[in-house]
Order: C-alpha cells, then sequence, then structure tokens
C-alpha cells in the first residue's frame, strides 16, 4: 500500500475523549499514599516525585529497558558515530575529563569510557539506573537533580553530552540548563547536544491524532516535544559558543507499549502506519565550541603599579 493510497483514506479510529491518562500522569500526593523515597507508584510503573520534576514517563526496570533501545537505535543511525565533537584523538591521548548529563542507564558512558580509558568520564542523573559493578575505574556517576544547578565549578570539564533530554527539560528550563553546561565547560572545550524532532510530516492520520494528544499533554507540563528549533536558537544567540550542526532521518519501526487495553487496536493501526507511510524521524546533533573568553584584569607589579592584562 503506497502513501497516495493512505492519504485518501479516513482515520481507521476516532476517540472523542484524551488518549492520555493526564491524571495518573500528575499526581497529587493525595492521590496516593504510596509516595516513599521521591518516587510515586501508579498501576504497578513507578515514578519520580521530586519538587519539579516533569519527567512523564516511569523510572523502573522497564524504562530502563526502553531507554537501552534507544541508545542503541540512535547509535545505529548514527553509523556507529557515538559523538561528533572533533576530540577523539585527544580522548585516546589522555587526561580529557567528560560530562554526561542525563545519563539513564549509561549507555553512552559506558561506551566511551571502555573506549577511551585514559580519560575520566562523570556522569548525573536523577535516578541511579547504572549498576556499580558494570563501572570501569575511569567512570563515576552522581545523583542530581540538574534543575537544581550541576555540583561542579566553573570551567571544569573539556567535553559535556547530553541527549534526548526533551521529556525532562521544560520549555522554560532550556536556557538555564544551557547556560550551566556552558559554565562548566572549559574555555575552547566542546558540548554536544542530541535531541528528536517528534512531530512529522510523513505520519498517517491515527499516528497524528497520538501525536496531537502526546502534544497536548506534554504541553499541560510545559514540555515542547519539539524543542530541536528552540535549542538551535538558544545556542545560536550565545557568542562565546561556535556552533556546528548535523541531522539524521531515521525510519520508524518501533513498536508502542499500551498501557491502556481501549487504546490497543489504535496503537497496532499507528504502527502499520508507519510502516505503509515510511515514518520517519529527525534526530538533531548539535556539537558547539566554547570560545576563549578574554576580560582585562589589574596585576599589581614589583613596582607598584597595576598593569592591565588579558586573562582567560
Amino acid at each position: 500500500m503506497n502513501q497516495s493510497t493512505n492519504q485518501n483514506q479516513k482515520p481507521q479510529f476516532q476517540t472523542k475523549r484524551p488518549l492520555f491518562d493526564y491524571e495518573s500522569l500528575n499526581p497529587t500526593r493525595e492521590d496516593d499514599d504510596s509516595i516513599m523515597d521521591g518516587f510515586h507508584y501508579k498501576s504497578g510503573c513507578r515514578y519520580h516525585f521530586f519538587e519539579g520534576v516533569k519527567y512523564p514517563l516511569p523510572c523502573d526496570t522497564d524504562e530502563t529497558y526502553r531507554l537501552k533501545i534507544n541508545y542503541s537505535i540512535s547509535r545505529y543511525c548514527w553509523k556507529g558515530n557515538i559523538f561528533y565533537s572533533p576530540l577523539e584523538n585527544e580522548l585516546a591521548k589522555g587526561g580529557i575529563r567528560v560530562l554526561d548529563v542525563g545519563c539513564g542507564p549509561g549507555g553512552w558512558l559506558l561506551d566511551m569510557s571502555t573506549q577511551y580509558p585514559n580519560s575520566t568520564f562523570v556522569s548525573v542523573d536523577i535516578s541511579s539506573m547504572i549498576r556499580k559493578d558494570q563501572q570501569p575505574s575511569n567512570m563515576g556517576f552522581l545523583q542530581c537533580n540538574i534543575h537544581n544547578g550541576l555540583p561542579f565549578p566553573d570551567n571544569i570539564f573539556d567535553f559535556v553530552f547530553m541527549s534526548h533530554m526533551f521529556t525532562s527539560i521544560t520549555e522554560n528550563q532550556w536556557q538555564d540548563v544551557v547556560d550551566d553546561l556552558v559554565r562548566v565547560t572549559k574555555s575552547v572545550g566542546w558540548i554536544e547536544l542530541m535531541e528528536g524532532e517528534y512531530i512529522n510530516s510523513t505520519s498517517g492520520p491515527v499516528t497524528r491524532e497520538i501525536q496531537t494528544q502526546l502534544t497536548i499533554l506534554m504541553r499541560s507540563r510545559g514540555i515542547n516535544i519539539n524543542i530541536c528549533p528552540s535549542v538551535y536558537n538558544i545556542l545560536k544567540i550565545l557568542k562565546i559558543l561556535k556552533m556546528k550542526y548535523s541531522l539524521v532521518k531515521l525510519l520508524l519501526l518501533l513498536k508502542w507499549n499500551c498501557w491502556r487495553i481501549e487504546l490497543e487496536d489504535m496503537f497496532k493501526i499507528s504502527q502499520k502506519e508507519m510502516d505503509d507511510y515510511e515514518t520517519t524521524l529527525n534526530i538533531h546533533g548539535f556539537y558547539v565550541q566554547k570560545k576563549i573568553i578574554l576580560q582585562k584584569v589589574k596585576i599589581l607589579g614589583n613596582s607598584g603599579i597595576y598593569y592591565d592584562v588579558l586573562s582567560c
């Protein structure tokens, strides 16, 4: 079945009510007394319940598995290139400090720390998903909420990496997050961001309906699922950065995980549409270099006279 034939057909499934259970994904402490240690439990799934955290997906074993698959797909679509910043020689030589922000189960960091044993790798995430017995000696993990600020001094890392964080950062928080990434990056260090574009024109009618409802859900939490143009603009206006950009189109062959039985038929139709319409996902990669910042400072000379000199 070709795309032109599909476009003339009416959607095979329609619904007059929201597809997603907004209330279950926006719980309050009065809704459930199973909240402990910063987590909320709903329908057998574990969710974050930290102040200010908008992440709508679970943080349990199934979610860890999904994130591992997501990383494997990203690595595949980038043809095995797990980073694009021009630091391969420096990483191999050693002495490079790398930070992975929102590391999840640590797929990227485990690959990097194994491939470059002479450099140091640090990861941060609000959840601890990396098994300690998997961590090589040149890798460390720190559990923290990035919206409280990265717990590192200024100009400490040579390379800062962050990917697929659109569900964790509201549209209003992106500027602060990027500013903090820049802060902890050394002069002439590199920052690399990777995000997907989750609404596109190659979707079938049922898939578009799911995307529309997903957009509404995320907007209710302040999240923009098509954040890439905004990220580009944030990076572009920062005059202390030199930016490069890349884009890859990934053919979607993914299987929906349906958590509501009444939506099962709809997701099955969407799955078939992705095949019929050859639905693609655009993944955007931004890699930027922090420029050397020169400023005038006064230095007291031996003769007791102050001199203006340029300092990084």
